[in-house]
């Protein structure tokens, strides 16, 4: 009998090479992600620099420089030219294993003027950098391999020894449905072990219209009833798809001498308000024991008590050999609280995709970020009061605001991330 690998959606996973020519043939057919409605074009260079040394708790901006190298690993349709955009004063080199994803970043870098993208067909697996980049972007790749911490491996061994990666897994608990789906279609049409996409897409859309049960599958496949083709099969037909937790998701990095730093605030979670993995109980004991947990031990009881409701595995990672010792997030929010800051902007160009596909620049200057948008409150005052004389922590006086790990956490999270760019640490 053939041994079955545990797991979602591994009976295709038989080798790296195997795996490679699956996904290479599977986005080709698909190109995915489908190309922006705008790009955006930053004139400070040391803006986003700013904003992702802040994400990891270096308020003095000093360690990931304006003139960067990044790579990005499996940079699809457009991660590599947004990447490019955002960091004008670094050189950014996007690599995939799909030719016509390439081809698109292309086509949009030359109509954009971007001119800091090299671009590279090249598989992670195959990739042979050592030492090379400051900062290594690498979302939604490795769980579609055979085995994960080959490729993880190859990216760790990239990056400088002070070097910072930003990474994304899947979380075990988001893609339940999406793996008992994919594993369902590939028996449904054939024997399991090789993957025809047309006529898996074709019997795809027949069960969208005509499910026979009324379940959560049945809920779940109604939301790519008039999706775009690529987004469907990203999410419904994947040759080969891993799912972490926590505590799984560490155990990979280790192997791969990687460490997690701190949460990456992403659109997806910002989207569906998922933006803090630290819970908040109404119990005060409770609270405490639960605060009182290293980083890793709390994230993991969040990942279990949240389940579909907690936020993607998308991290900051660095080098266990690291010459820049890893900070707690409770410790980024203490000294978050001996800060100052200031309301930050940096002017913007805005290009709008025509009817027929080109990038055209819109006339009227803009700046970004606009005005506040958060939800949160505490993030609200703490805007509005704003004095650069002032550190948080007098804010926080002046505001009468408990000082506790959530607050300050909640209020860096909503207004220094990268995900919500409002403030700039006064050097």
């Amino acid at each position: 009998m053939k041994k079955v690998k545990d797991g979602l959606n591994l009976q295709l996973a038989a080798s790296q090479i195997d795996v490679d020519r699956l996904n290479k043939e599977f986005y080709g057919r698909f190109n995915y992600p489908w190309p922006p409605m705008t790009f955006q074009a930053y004139s400070d260079p040391s803006f986003w620099p700013c904003r992702l040394n802040q994400d990891i708790g270096y308020w003095q901006c000093d360690r990931i420089p304006s003139n960067a190298k990044i790579w990005v690993g499996g940079c699809g349709t457009n991660q590599s030219v947004i990447t490019a955009l955002k960091f004008p004063g670094a050189s950014v080199l996007g690599t995939d294993i799909s030719l016509p994803s390439l081809e698109t970043s292309e086509d949009s870098a030359l109509q954009l003027g971007v001119e800091n993208l090299e671009l590279e067909e090249k598989s992670l697996n195959d990739a042979t950098y050592e030492e090379e980049f400051d900062f290594v972007v690498c979302t939604g790749v490795i769980h579609h391999n055979a085995d994960p911490l080959v490729p993880l491996k190859r990216l760790a061994a990239s990056l400088k020894p002070g070097g910072v990666m930003e990474l994304m897994v899947y979380n075990f608990y988001h893609m339940l449905l999406q793996g008992a789906f994919q594993t369902a279609i590939r028996g449904l049409c054939g024997d399991g072990a090789s993957m025809s996409m047309e006529k898996e897409l074709e019997t795809t859309r027949d069960l969208i219209r005509s499910f026979p049960e009324k379940n959560l599958m049945a809920d779940f496949l109604l939301q790519f009833a008039n999706a775009y083709e690529a987004d469907l099969a990203d999410n419904l037909l994947q040759p080969v798809m891993h799912s972490y937790t926590i505590e799984t998701f560490v155990a990979l990095l280790d192997e791969a001498g990687l460490e997690l730093l701190l949460p990456c605030v992403n659109q997806f979670d910002r989207t569906d308000n998922r933006l803090n993995w630290n819970m908040r109980f109404d119990d005060s004991d409770l609270q405490r024991r639960y605060e009182g947990l290293d980083d890793l031990k709390r994230w993991q009881l969040s990942n279990l008590l949240l389940f579909e409701k907690s936020p993607m595995l998308w991290f900051y990672v660095q080098r266990k050999d690291s010459p820049y010792k890893r900070k707690g997030e409770q410790d980024v929010c203490e000294e978050f609280l001996d800060y100052r800051f200031e309301k930050n902007s940096t002017g913007v160009r805005l290009f709008s995709r025509g009817e027929k596909g080109e990038y055209k620049e819109q006339s009227q200057n803009q700046f970004f970020p606009g005005p506040l948008n958060s939800h949160d409150h505490l993030a609200k005052l703490v805007y509005n009061a704003l004095d650069a004389g002032k550190t948080i922590r007098e804010i926080f006086g002046e505001l009468q605001i408990e000082p506790s790990f959530q607050n300050i956490n909640r209020v860096r999270i909503n207004l220094t991330t990268s995900a919500f760019p409002y403030l700039a640490a006064v050097k």
